[in-house]
């Protein structure tokens, strides 16, 4: 039995005619989904953060009182974020009250597919060292070694088409001779491999931190504009 040639033609005018009424809601449904959005013009490819507490107690969520810095650089630039980040963690010293690990220790952040930008977001807790699973002061000497040693590790393995930028630890009220070292250290060491550095001093004063150390909304806010206008 042969078909005419409108029988051929109806199913072909219904999926066009479903086509031209769904389309508009299945594209809707995708970026309802946050799986459908517009790339990011300076991070196509994602932006990744490895950082200590100022990154990891912080949320994704706008307007939030734990907004992180991290996400308002995100959402400015419409840049997905990753962060591995831990709490008490640093370029020397592991999070987690001497249990967790370090910079160095997160090898999913250079073996992963590479972000367009890389944020090192630390030293503030590199004023000491683990010893047993107690802090001792740590030298100048052991704090520069393992910045160098982490920001040689990114130079071997993060490919050239990665933006790495190296934040001043962020630092609040509390132990300013500490911070005054150890951003010194954290600099030179950036400027000599090579990276951008972004100075967060100021950012952080007295009114923008909860305990002395971590950002309350204001004080995240602070370090994100601090990076947006350097980004920009």
């Amino acid at each position: 039995m042969t078909m005419s040639r409108t029988a051929l033609r109806r199913p072909v005018f219904i999926a066009f005619a479903l086509a031209l009424v769904l389309g508009p809601f299945v594209a809707w449904q995708g970026a309802q989904g946050g799986q459908t959005h517009q790339e990011s013009a300076l991070a196509p490819q994602g932006i990744v953060v490895v950082g200590d507490s100022i990154t990891a107690r912080y949320n994704n969520s706008p307007g939030d009182a734990d907004q992180g810095w991290w996400s308002i650089v995100g959402h400015r630039f419409a840049a997905d974020v990753k962060t591995y980040a831990q709490s008490g963690s640093g370029y020397l010293r592991p999070g987690h009250r001497c249990e967790g690990n370090r910079f160095i220790d997160r090898t999913q952040v250079y073996t992963a597919e590479a972000p367009s930008i890389l944020f090192v977001e630390g030293g503030r807790n590199d004023w000491a060292r683990c010893v047993d699973g107690v802090f001792v002061p740590a030298t100048d000497a052991e704090v520069d070694h393992a910045v160098d040693t982490y920001l040689d590790t990114l130079t071997t393995f993060v490919p050239r088409s990665t933006r790495i930028i190296v934040l001043g630890p962020p630092w609040g009220p509390l132990d300013r001779e500490n911070g005054v070292r150890i951003t010194r250290i954290v600099r030179a060491q950036a400027e000599a491999h090579g990276f951008e550095f972004i100075s967060t001093a100021g950012a952080l004063t007295a009114a923008r931190v909860v305990d002395g150390v971590h950002p309350n909304r204001d004080g995240s806010a602070a370090i994100a504009r601090r990076v947006i206008r350097a980004l920009e």
